[in-house]
């Protein structure tokens, strides 16, 4: 499994598939703390009684943040597979067959 060189318009792909490999990190640093926030923290600070009751109108909207920050998770892994599948084939031929 010899490997070929990559030219310039692989490097681009490569270079466009760590940017959406980026991308997918960015957007679970937004979706992780969404959904502790929705799912942990606002239920814990209301039941000890540290933060009044209305605050649990602010739930669904963690909630929204985080389904949109796990959507864009997907998507970005998704293009990322999709734009370095041939860009692999043509590096590693003998790899796929």
């Amino acid at each position: 499994m010899d490997p070929f060189a990559p030219n310039t318009a692989e490097w681009n792909e490569i270079a466009q598939t760590i940017t959406f490999l980026t991308l997918a990190l960015l957007s679970a640093f937004i979706t992780g703390p969404s959904f502790l926030t929705a799912h942990a923290i606002i239920p814990s600070l209301i039941g000890t009684k540290t933060i009044s009751e209305k605050y649990n109108k602010l739930r669904p909207i963690f909630y929204l943040i985080g389904f949109i920050g796990l959507a864009c998770i997907i998507t970005f892994f998704c293009l990322a597979y999709i734009n370095i599948y041939e860009v692999l084939q043509r590096i590693y031929p003998s790899f796929w067959q």
